[in-house]
């Protein structure tokens, strides 16, 4: 069957009790206007009333966009469309079914596919919004016949009072709120994502220039405390052999004592650089997904559920806190755009040996964020860099952290940061010692 562009002939909305007989006179004056068996006519009537019942008890109302369509098998017939779009997702206090195959058994579904050639339904559980595609092409009657007339159905349609005309508009115009709405929220997501952005890059560019500060404090004291050391030593030991002459005696004390201060300053840069780390401290990991959870958009705007699994104490890691929650939000907006809109996922915090943080979900693919296997922090993919996921194993890496990426035959997978226990502050001079 090969159904052409279906064309628009009315949009009625769902907002009260007294939307459903309004629909139901509709359909069925649409059907009557096409010269449709009188048997097509009350099918379809009632099956557009009782779907718009549904809508407004379970979903909040919404819309019914009401079209005419050529549809091709032997000849070109004529046949009607009824688009439902629900308002909400499935309310609060009523009944909500848990998958498809319950929402399917549910009235008025198996009455409508006794009425209709094909009814098709999106969504309605889990949290999204549902859309019913309802089509019926025997209605006995040719596009071309149909077509030619189509003004003067439109007629009948609003002949029987203003009200259509008003209701047609209206859902017309609520169409456009929508539609701007959406955009609005488009671009404030943007905005958001912008800003996190640049968060991020000031952020890093903090650390970058504190992790110069503290290396080259750490490479200079090095270079000198080793020739400091050297030249105090021997002088020790020149005074100590006391075989020298007063006026040599002091030359060596002097020395020996501006080896002293040598080595003491050795020892405020070592306290410098101390001083300097200061964008990493103890922060607990449960607060820090708790913020990053709320501050992911795609956790919202998709309606994903989380549960999230803590221990009652906090879980304390050495981090830098909006570097490291920018590198969190990143994944779990990365995880959240491949999963079905009201698709659920879990965040497992561990205490242990060592802190660890899961997140487990269901996904059919993870092919930009490691392979099947545990994926190390050192082998990042050009795929990876190409969604962004390599800043954040350099933001994870920057914390001692190992990534690890898990899935299993079943379409499972298992997102893993796994942080020091304790965190060594390590840092190689030149000739190869360590502070």
């Amino acid at each position: 069957m090969m159904i052409d562009k279906p064309h628009h002939v009315l949009t009625l909305v769902i907002q009260k009790e007294t939307d459903i007989p309004r629909i139901r006179s509709k359909v069925k004056l649409l059907v009557r206007a096409i010269d449709a068996p009188v048997r097509q006519v009350v099918g379809l009537a009632v099956g557009a009333s009782e779907t718009a019942r549904l809508l407004l008890q379970k979903y909040g109302g919404g819309k019914v966009r009401i079209s005419l369509f050529p549809q091709k098998i032997m000849n070109i017939d004529c046949g009607v469309e009824l688009l439902f779009h629900g308002k909400t997702s499935c309310l609060k206090g009523r009944i909500c079914p848990v998958d498809e195959q319950a929402l399917l058994v549910l009235p008025p579904f198996p009455g409508l596919m006794t009425v209709f050639d094909s009814v098709q339904v999106q969504g309605g559980t889990g949290g999204r919004k549902i859309t019913i595609i309802c089509r019926n092409i025997r209605l006995g009657v040719t596009w071309e016949e149909v077509h030619k007339r189509l003004s003067s159905i439109r007629g009948e349609l609003f002949a029987d009072t203003e009200e259509s005309y008003v209701e047609n508009l209206r859902a017309k115009h609520d169409e456009v709120v929508r539609l701007l709405q959406e955009k609005t929220e488009k671009n404030r997501l943007l905005d958001q994502s912008n800003n996190e952005l640049l968060q991020l890059s000031n952020d890093l560019e903090k650390l970058a220039r504190e992790r110069t500060i503290i290396e080259m404090s750490l490479r200079i004291a090095d270079q000198v405390r080793n020739p400091a050391t050297v030249i105090g030593g021997m002088a020790r030991r020149l005074m100590e052999k006391g075989n020298l002459t007063g006026r040599e005696q002091k030359k060596i004390q002097v020395i020996a004592s501006e080896a002293e201060k040598i080595e003491a300053l050795v020892k405020q840069f070592n306290t410098m650089a101390a001083e300097r780390r200061t964008l990493f401290a103890r922060e607990d990991l449960v607060l820090l997904i708790e913020d990053a959870l709320q501050t992911c958009p795609t956790l919202q705007s998709k309606n994903i559920r989380v549960k999230l699994y803590a221990p009652p104490k906090p879980v304390e890691i050495h981090a830098n806190r909006q570097v490291l929650k920018v590198a969190l939000v990143h994944i779990l907006r990365y995880l959240t755009r491949q999963l079905p809109e009201g698709e659920g996922l879990s965040v497992d915090i561990g205490k242990g040996m060592e802190p660890r943080l899961t997140i487990n979900c269901k996904l059919d693919s993870v092919e930009h964020m490691g392979s099947e296997k545990p994926t190390a922090m050192d082998s990042a993919t050009e795929s990876d860099k190409a969604k962004g996921l390599e800043l954040v194993r350099q933001i994870l890496t920057e914390h001692q952290a190992e990534f690890t990426v898990e899935s299993n035959a079943e379409g499972k997978v298992a997102v893993s940061i796994r942080f020091p226990r304790v965190f060594h502050e390590q840092w190689t001079t030149p000739t190869g010692s360590t502070e």
